[in-house]
């Protein structure tokens, strides 16, 4: 075994698991910051989508950084960065020093993701490259599914510890780091300034115009410039990417490779897959306590079932794929994820943590099945010198994916509880002024905070709370249906496109017009969500550079 190599190992873990904690713990943490920073409930989603854009629109550009500069020393930069941003975060004293420190934070860790799986394949032995690679994704994956836990443990002494914890794991990431990592020296040649800055930009421009525009649904019509203009920038912006990632010479995101079916195939399964994942785990936090009315430490605890099973159907979705492909495995776990949405819904009104078990379970054996075999399908399917970029564009299309789903869940959820709730009282003929909707909202924002059982209700709530409540209710039910569609469209992607041998279509990327061939597309453990093959590589080469 190579010197350093258990000290690297122990250090890309927990950075990975460190970036994954933080998605999955910061939902807990939200109503809190939220008042403690005096903002509004409507930039709630924010402190999470803040961080995952740049996740999204950089994550490439960092495993390219690594290709050109040398992996170790990209990762060390993110990881700082990564580190300085958190301690900002944690330090936060209004939102938009906090959104800022998040969208830092988010390119830290942008930089961090793809090298760390880079590094990890070239300091580990041929013989034992595949163990390495499992133990990352099978370390990194357990601890963020105690993500929850944390998040609600350290919520309940103070938020700003749900930041701060992070500090001194990005410290010791880096100290393990420096001593155990050889430099790695770049394995390519060229310049960073001929780096695709356009196609950069003009995704980043895309997303954050749709995600913007979405989350103006909920307050305003969709014909309303507040959202409208967003949205159609967001397209315009789209359109041009697309454009120019089909011209330059070295794209960001190679388009073209979406000719390979199952490649496609396996983008949209994780566009899809990733806006229920952070979609529902964004929601299900507020669920818990403002309808259930449980505390933010056992709201951390209850959603327990919908992680840990991502564990354990991992390596045998991984198995099963092997066995028979990717079909089959994906359109099940699509399926189930519809499942699981439906069984919310229905369990919603009866206000317990309890009925909520069997949705939370099935979510997590279906997204244990979708996100170990969709990368598989996806790298299995383009040519060896590719799969280091079409990791980093899968990747990213889960992030773009959950950054969508927050917005559209929440929108869902928000817009049809105020609008109902409008409703619901001027039925029973109450208007209420504008200081009575600020103290109800000050109630919501507290049951939010420390759960519905634990706010302090006065005459003014108790007339409204039943309204308030079941509103929530109904909105939350919509959401998850929305949810579980969204898996059946995943179901139905996956049956269409996906094949045990890739088909590749010869004419343009997105032309009408196309033959057909079969390609060989090569058979790969499931086991690990990296590109295959990498032992064909030098070190850093084409096949371990990004993720």
């Amino acid at each position: 075994m190579p010197p350093g190599f258990w000290v690297t190992l122990v250090a890309m873990t927990l950075s990975s698991s460190m970036i994954l904690v933080d998605q999955t713990a910061v939902p807990l943490a939200t109503p809190d910051a939220i008042k403690g920073l005096d903002a509004s409930l409507d930039q709630s989603q924010w402190l999470l989508t803040a961080n995952i854009l740049p996740l999204a629109a950089f994550m490439v550009l960092g495993g390219r950084l690594g290709d050109l500069l040398g992996l170790r020393r990209v990762f060390l930069a993110g990881a700082v960065i990564f580190l300085l941003a958190t301690s900002a975060a944690g330090a936060a004293q209004d939102i938009g020093w906090m959104l800022a420190a998040r969208a830092v934070q988010g390119f830290g860790a942008a930089c961090m993701m793809p090298t760390a799986v880079a590094i990890v394949s070239a300091v580990a032995p041929e013989d034992r490259r595949g163990m390495a690679l499992g133990v990352l994704a099978g370390g990194s994956a357990f601890f963020a599914a105690l993500g929850p836990v944390l998040g609600g443990l350290l919520t309940s002494i103070d938020w700003r510890l749900v930041f701060f914890v992070n500090v001194p794991l990005a410290a010791l990431a880096i100290v393990l780091t420096l001593r155990g990592t050889p430099p790695l020296a770049p394995s390519e040649r060229g310049r960073v300034r001929d780096l695709d800055f356009a196609g950069m930009a003009t995704l980043a421009l895309f997303a954050g115009g749709l995600v913007y525009g979405l989350s103006r649904i909920s307050d305003v019509p969709l014909t309303d410039p507040e959202a409208l203009i967003p949205l159609l920038a967001g397209i315009g912006f789209g359109a041009l990417f697309v454009v120019i990632e089909l011209k330059v010479d070295d794209p960001l995101l190679d388009l073209r490779l979406f000719r390979h079916k199952n490649f496609l195939a396996s983008n949209i399964s994780q566009v899809l897959a990733g806006s229920v994942e952070l979609g529902m785990g964004f929601l299900l936090p507020f669920l818990l306590l403002l309808v259930i009315g449980v505390s933010p430490g056992l709201a951390g605890i209850a959603l327990i079932p919908a992680t840990v099973p991502i564990i354990l159907a991992g390596p045998l979705a991984g198995r099963a794929f092997d066995r028979i492909g990717g079909r089959v495995p994906l359109t099940v776990g699509f399926l189930t994820l519809a499942a699981s949405g439906a069984a919310l819904a229905i369990a919603v009104p009866s206000e317990t943590a309890w009925a909520l078990m069997p949705g939370l379970v099935l979510q997590g054996i279906a997204l244990g099945i979708v996100l170990t075999v969709n990368d598989p399908v996806g790298l299995n399917s383009v040519p060896e010198p590719d799969r280091g970029r079409a990791a980093g564009m899968i990747n990213t299309s889960e992030q773009l994916g959950g950054a969508l789903g927050i917005a559209v869940l929440l929108a869902v959820e928000l817009g049809y509880y105020r609008h109902r709730l409008d409703e619901d009282l001027a039925a029973r003929g109450i208007t209420p002024t504008q200081e009575q909707v600020d103290k109800v909202r000050d109630f919501i924002q507290e049951a939010e905070q420390k759960g519905l059982n634990q706010a302090r209700e006065t005459p003014l709530v108790r007339t409204v709370i039943d309204d308030v409540v079941q509103t929530h209710v109904d909105g939350f039910q919509l959401s998850f249906a929305v949810g579980a569609l969204i898996a059946l469209i995943g179901a139905v992607s996956c049956f269409v496109l996906v094949r045990k041998e890739d088909r590749v279509g010869l004419g343009p990327v997105f032309g009408r017009r196309s033959r057909w061939r079969w390609a060989t597309s090569g058979r790969t453990p499931g086991i690990t969500r990296h590109p295959p093959g990498v032992e064909e590589h030098p070190v850093g080469g084409p096949g371990s550079s990004e993720s």
